[in-house]
């Protein structure tokens, strides 16, 4: 049946719907179609979902000839409102899809658009427009749409003789508009935009002590950035803690009115009525706390990337770093709060670069440990026993036994390569060679192959057996000297600096058992 009376009566050719929704497979979600005449183009989305994609979508219909009305009641189709112009919902839409009156597209399309802007979820809009309307913007409703169609990054075809064959035929040329609007998508930006650039907090004395603090973590070079990234982190986390905050009260705002309105809508045997359906996600004090926890913890590790410092730590103290780190996640992200932990880590870093060198040294002499090694002899009040030092050649129990493997030989390469030794051997080794930098930072630590069990660098060799240990020797003895030395005063096993000052006797113990190791200060301490 056609209605020729009504000016604005042109069904969609299916073609053309298909052209238009080319790159829809199949939609899924909530769809408004606002002009939909006898309902076509809710037919062809129908169509277009298959035999087992029609519950996917829900379609609302907006239509204003009464008697097109009847036909799309009668079809079942869900008829909404009459005047799209007027239309007002708090529904959200995933997609729009119209084929205005081609008299007034102009409206229709810039209240579709409308309509998106207002939704917090994305909504992308298909529409055919009249060709002439885009090329003839005469008026600021047409420069309006234009605009708007520019800043969405609107995609807009052309088709001549869309509607020569159709069911309601006229010559004119069609704009095929494809757009989507997302009207959160900056939101993030917009809130930042309400940070302060400077925070009041980073006086002159607080920046100075963060300065030398970031002194042992950061490039000298990378300082003054650093400096300026925590300012904006504390600000950043302030505005974000505040955006939770006002998050959370609005879902107990809701949680609270839905009950109040179950309760104020009783029946008469004071049974709750329909609206017992609103049950809606329960927010709790808990649930903002591991929120704003998360930022903290969040941010937190952002504050303190120690790359620069802990890469030279072993795993162990890596671990501790972590340890004195975790204490953060309970402290508000601030300026004294960054300086005072920055200052305290500071304080700490050469205990800390001690305890790397003495967790590597007790993880290799607990293999010479014997039944003899409580047989301590001393010297002067010295331990002497040579289970208590790290001899020039060591053997290590890696794990139960390698295979081909894990000797760093793949199919396909030309030989061994340390990159896939066995990962458990790249973790002791590694942390070997983080000890050793601590003492002396200036070799060359890379490793090349021998053989394919042997790989050695400037500074160490080793070589891996069917049996799951690995043999190591140190190529470089002073090296050694001084590390031993390090382990040794922290265990209290040879004289003190200040009883080798005093003493000649000490002097000459200490230059007997480590030779010349001269002043040894360690990286980064």
């Amino acid at each position: 049946m056609i209605y020729t009376d009504n000016k604005d009566f042109y069904p969609t050719p299916k073609a053309l719907f298909n052209r238009l929704t080319s790159d829809i497979r199949r939609f899924d979600g909530n769809i408004l179609e606002p002009s939909a005449g006898k309902g076509d183009m809710i037919r062809y989305i129908y169509d277009k979902q298959g035999w087992n994609g029609k519950d996917s979508v829900s379609i609302d219909a907006i239509e204003n000839d009464e008697r097109l009305v009847n036909v799309l009641v009668g079809e079942g189709y869900n008829v909404v409102w009459d005047d799209f112009l007027s239309y007002e919902t708090y529904k959200e839409y995933d997609f729009i899809v119209m084929n205005p009156p081609f008299s007034n597209g102009v409206d229709h399309v810039l209240k579709a658009l409308k309509l998106a802007e207002e939704q917090i979820t994305p909504c992308t809009i298909f529409a055919i427009l009249n060709k002439q309307t885009l090329d003839n913007a005469y008026s600021n409703k047409r420069q309006e749409l234009l605009g708007k169609l520019a800043e969405y990054g609107a995609d807009i075809g052309y088709v001549s003789e869309a509607f020569t064959q159709a069911e309601r035929k006229t010559d004119v040329e069609v704009a095929l508009i494809r757009v989507n609007v997302d009207a959160m998508r900056d939101v993030g930006e917009s809130i930042y935009d309400d940070i302060p650039l400077f925070n009041e907090a980073m006086n002159d004395e607080g920046e100075a002590d963060i300065e030398t603090a970031l002194s042992t973590y950061v490039k000298h070079n990378e300082i003054s950035e650093k400096l300026d990234d925590i300012e904006r982190y504390v600000l950043e986390y302030e505005k974000a803690c505040g955006v939770a905050t006002k998050a959370y009260r609005a879902m107990v705002e809701r949680e609270r009115f839905y009950s109040y309105i179950r309760t104020a809508n009783k029946d008469a045997r004071g049974f709750e009525s329909t609206l017992s359906i609103l049950t809606p996600y329960t927010s709790s004090a808990e649930s903002l706390n591991e929120e704003l926890a998360r930022l903290r913890r969040a941010y937190w590790q952002i504050i303190l990337d120690t790359d620069e410092f802990s890469e030279h730590l072993t795993s162990e103290g890596a671990r501790q770093l972590n340890k004195r780190l975790a204490m953060a996640e309970h402290m508000e992200i601030n300026i004294p709060n960054i300086r005072m932990l920055l200052l305290a880590i500071n304080a700490n870093r050469g205990d800390m670069l001690v305890e790397t060198l003495v967790n590597m040294f007790k993880r290799i002499t607990k293999y010479h440990m014997n039944e003899y090694s409580t047989n301590i002899h001393y010297y002067n009040g010295w331990k002497t026993n040579d289970a208590y030092r790290i001899n020039k050649k060591i053997i290590i129990p890696i794990k139960g036994e390698f295979d081909e493997y894990d000797f760093g030989t793949r199919y396909g390469r030309d030989g061994p390569s340390y990159e896939f030794v066995s990962f458990e051997v790249k973790d002791f080794v590694g942390d070997l060679v983080k000890a050793l930098k601590l003492v002396d930072d200036s070799r060359d630590y890379e490793f090349k192959a021998l053989s394919p069990q042997e790989f050695e660098s400037e500074v160490l060799r080793f070589k891996m057996f069917y049996n799951g240990n690995i043999h190591v020797w140190f190529k470089d003895l002073r090296m050694l000297d001084k590390l031993n030395y390090v382990c040794g005063q922290h265990f209290n096993w040879i004289p003190s600096e200040g009883e080798q000052k005093e003493s000649q006797e000490a002097r000459e113990w200490v230059a007997k058992e480590f030779g010349d190791v001269g002043e040894v200060k360690l990286e980064l301490a």
